[in-house]
């Protein structure tokens, strides 16, 4: 045994390993973002048709 602690020390494959990313994380984040998109696109079509026709909340 030496004098020094390595139970709580990472290694350069652990390092290597935790920097990958995860290829599920990455599909939930990107589907998402593109129902976040979606979404915008819809409220500000919405917006316009009101505006439109004349309904207008905000004046």
């Amino acid at each position: 045994m030496d004098a020094f602690d390595h139970t709580d020390t990472a290694t350069e494959t652990d390092a290597a390993i935790e920097q990958q990313p995860n290829a599920d994380l990455i599909a939930l984040w990107t589907a998402l973002e593109a129902d976040r998109r979606a979404r915008d696109e819809r409220t500000a079509r919405l917006r316009a048709m009101r505006l439109i026709g004349g309904y207008d909340e905000a004046v």
